[in-house]
C-alpha cells in the first residue's frame, strides 16, 4: 500500500469515527430512548388517560364519594400537570403535595388500591405497552406513603 492510499484510508476512518461519535455523544435523549411521558402519548395521551381515570373514579363505588364536591376541571388540570411533570414532560406541577392533598380524605388501604386499579385501567386502555403500565404501577406504589400519610419525614426538616 502506498502513502497516498494509506492517507486516504486514515482520513476515511477518522471521518467515520467522527460521525459515529457525534451521533452518540451529543444527544443523550436519543441514546436513552423516549421518556415515559412520550411513551404515554405526550400531552394528548396524558390528557386522555386523566379524563378516563377521573371517569373511572366517579364510577367506582369504592371511591366515587371522594369526587362528589370536586371541581373536576381543576382536578383534571392538576392531575395532567402532575402526570406530565412526573413522567418527564414539559409541565411544572405547582399543586399541593400528595400528603396535604390527601391528608383529610381518610383513605383506607383498600381505597388507595382501588384508585391505583383505576389508574392502571386508564393507562392500559390508552397505551399498548406493558412496560409503561409496569412503570406507572411502580410510580404509584412509590407514592403510597405520601398519599396515605405514612411517609417517614426527617424531624430536622431536611
Amino acid at each position: 500500500m502506498n502513502w497516498k492510499n494509506l492517507r486516504f484510508l486514515a482520513i476515511g476512518t477518522l471521518a467515520i469515527a467522527s460521525i459515529t461519535i457525534s451521533a452518540f455523544a451529543g444527544d443523550e435523549e436519543a441514546v436513552a430512548g423516549p421518556t415515559l411521558y412520550e411513551r404515554m402519548g405526550s400531552s394528548d395521551g396524558i390528557t386522555q388517560i386523566v379524563e378516563d381515570l377521573i371517569a373511572l373514579h366517579q364510577k367506582n363505588p369504592a371511591i366515587s364519594h371522594y369526587f362528589d364536591d370536586v371541581d373536576l376541571d381543576r382536578l383534571t388540570t392538576n392531575v395532567v400537570a402532575f402526570l406530565t411533570a412526573g413522567t418527564g414532560g414539559p409541565a411544572n406541577y405547582e399543586g399541593r403535595d400528595m400528603t396535604s392533598t390527601h391528608s383529610e380524605m381518610g383513605l383506607s388501604v383498600a381505597d388507595f388500591d382501588s384508585a391505583v386499579a383505576d389508574v392502571l385501567t386508564a393507562v392500559k386502555s390508552n397505551v399498548n405497552d406493558d412496560d409503561v403500565v409496569a412503570e406507572v404501577a411502580a410510580i404509584l406504589e412509590s407514592l403510597r406513603p405520601a398519599v396515605m400519610g405514612t411517609a417517614v419525614t426527617d424531624s430536622a426538616g431536611s
